[in-house]
C-alpha cells in the first residue's frame, strides 16, 4: 500500500506540474479569448481533482486511476490543437 501512495504522489506531482506550464503557455499565446477562457477552465478542474484527493474531499479509487490520465490527455490535445 505505501508503494501504491508512493506512486499515486509521484504521478499527480507530475502532471499538476505539466498543467500548470501548459496553462501558463496557453495563457501567453495570442487566440480568441472564448477559447482561452474553455482552456484554461478545464485545466483549473483538472487541478483541483488532486487537490481534493490531497485534502481528504474524495478517496482515490480505480476509476480516478483510469479517467483521470484520459482527462488530461484530451485536455493536452485541445490545448495543443486551439
Amino acid at each position: 500500500m505505501v508503494v501504491l501512495r508512493f506512486f499515486l504522489i509521484t504521478f499527480n506531482v507530475a502532471v499538476v506540474t505539466f498543467l500548470i506550464y501548459r496553462l501558463l503557455l496557453v495563457a501567453r499565446q495570442p487566440m480568441v479569448r472564448s477559447k482561452k477562457i474553455l482552456i484554461v477552465t478545464g485545466g483549473t478542474m483538472l487541478l483541483l481533482a488532486p487537490v481534493g484527493m490531497f485534502a481528504g474531499i474524495f478517496a482515490p479509487t480505480f476509476q480516478y486511476f483510469i479517467i483521470y490520465p484520459v482527462a488530461v490527455s484530451l485536455f493536452l490535445c485541445l490545448a495543443k490543437q486551439l
